[in-house]
């Protein structure tokens, strides 16, 4: 169903038609010089030494998983609260997610984490989320498993976080490994597809073989491994969107900061998802938070939303332990903090083609709807 406010509209068009048609002319429709031209500048824009083009973020997630040698058994830790992929790349490859709890901003808990490591201190690796284009320190999580004498590499999902900053330091780029994601809910989109960003030389060179059948620069096949290659066609399309990137956070921004007033003024029971000092947020995801009261009306709000207003409303995420398919996956027992996020978060419109007109048509219709309850 289209809605008149959808969640996103992703903005593309004439200038990544111009684009794919030179890869169309070019004849090398697979991964070619478009793909190279994306990794670098990408790796350039977060600072970072490498990049490496996939197919989404979830083989992203795999591929630095497998790269770091995580395989049959190992323990992983992940946020309970996250969308689902971060935990079945854990699970593809044969290991075991320990899911954690996250704190009220969304965020993987530093008390939970310390938690778990007591009990699981076998732990191979830890995956931060970056929720929702909050860029999460993570200096803070690297301090506590050093306190602990403990060397866990960690990998970022910083699907939703392509441009957000902590402390002066872009979003993926702050550990081992980052990884984005392009699909078109995110800011930039090249239809599906990912990006792994990292520093380590030999790690790069890797993954670089893992993403190719296993194929090494000299053609041979020095490894089993699948086809994770993005097309040109995809890369294409991600230069033009990166060379938006700037304009599109800085409009988001604004917009947010409309949200933030109107909620203040009309709905101050209602609070939003905001970034923290010292760091700068994307706002991928407008983010809301209602009271516990209300969390028993999640789902007929986001449904009123729909129908009465034409306007497309959806949960925050989910909690992992919550879902049938990870029943078999709770390690860690304190997860009341995501259970609770779960039933209480709405994600609300918010695309660069919104304009302040728009954000009060949407508060407006919330306060409607609240005030049923």
């Amino acid at each position: 169903m289209s809605y008149k406010y959808p969640l996103i509209k992703p903005s593309v068009g004439t200038e990544e038609l111009k684009e794919i048609e030179k890869v169309f002319v070019s004849g090398w429709l697979t991964q070619g010089p478009y793909v190279k031209k994306f990794e670098e500048q990408i790796a350039n824009y977060v600072k970072a030494k490498y990049a490496v083009a996939v197919t989404s973020c979830t083989t992203a997630l795999y591929l630095s998983l497998k790269v770091l040698g995580i395989g049959e058994g190992d323990k992983v830790i992940v946020p309970d609260f996250t969308f689902p992929a971060t935990a079945n790349a854990v699970i593809e490859l044969g290991a075991k997610p320990v899911l954690v709890d996250v704190n009220e901003d969304c965020g993987l808990d530093l008390n939970e984490l310390k938690r778990a490591l007591y009990i699981h201190k076998d732990v191979k690796a830890l995956i931060l989320v970056h929720p929702f284009g909050h860029a999460l320190d993570v200096k803070l999580y690297e301090e506590m498993i050093s306190e602990l004498n403990l060397d866990i590499p960690i990998i970022e999902d910083a699907a939703t976080a392509l441009g957000s900053i902590c402390n002066g330091k872009f979003a993926g780029n702050m550990s081992n490994i980052g990884c984005f994601s392009f699909h078109p809910r995110k800011l930039i989109t090249t239809g599906e597809g990912g990006m792994i960003v990292l520093n380590d030389e030999e790690l790069y060179e890797k993954i670089r073989v893992l993403r190719d059948h296993g194929k090494d620069k000299s053609g041979t096949f020095v490894t089993n491994s699948l086809n994770f290659r993005m097309s040109d066609i995809q890369a294409a399309i991600g230069v033009v969107q990166l060379s938006k990137l700037e304009k599109k956070i800085e409009k988001r921004r604004k917009l947010a900061e409309v949200y933030h007033k109107l909620l203040r003024d009309v709905l101050p029971h209602i609070n939003p998802l905001k970034e923290k000092q010292g760091c700068r947020s994307t706002y991928q995801s407008y983010i809301v938070r209602l009271p516990q009261k209300w969390s028993k009306y999640q789902n007929f709000i986001i449904n009123h939303m729909r129908k009465e207003y034409n306007i497309e409303v959806q949960i925050g995420t989910y909690a992992l332990h919550m879902l049938p398919a990870f029943k078999d996956f709770i390690v860690n027992s304190y997860l009341s903090m995501s259970e609770n996020l779960s039933k209480t978060t709405l994600t609300l419109p918010l695309y660069e083609g919104l304009e302040e007109e728009d954000i009060e048509y949407i508060v407006h219709s919330l306060a409607l709807v609240c005030k049923i309850l």
